[in-house]
């Protein structure tokens, strides 16, 4: 029973970066797209490709696109504040095993 613990968090911490490595390699299946502003062909780049894994279906140029961020800089400043997640995400994925792994050893 001890040693199955660590075997789980081993295998659970094998699983999630198996499916961050499968989550980077898909890509669209087109090389170009039409941007949703200006209709240019325009080839996939890492943010279109980001923002097809994640499921938009409306992609834009990079002149488009800097447009638009320059429409809404100030917006873009006060969120950058508010943004966190991503290593709280990861404090809760490494402790959650932890501190059940620390329970199951109190409690045998």
């Amino acid at each position: 029973m001890r040693g199955a613990v660590p075997v789980f968090i081993v295998v659970a911490i094998a699983i999630l970066i198996a499916l961050q490595i499968l989550r980077y390699w898909r890509r669209p299946k087109e090389r170009t797209f039409r941007c949703a502003k200006c209709s240019t062909p325009t080839v996939h780049t890492g943010r279109t490709i980001e923002a097809w894994r994640i499921g938009k279906q409306k992609f834009f140029c990079d002149s488009c696109h800097a447009q638009w961020l320059q429409s809404r800089a100030t917006q873009i400043a006060s969120r950058r504040a508010e943004s966190s997640g991503c290593l709280g995400i990861i404090v809760v994925a490494v402790a959650t095993p932890l501190i059940a792994y620390l329970v199951v050893k109190a409690l045998t």
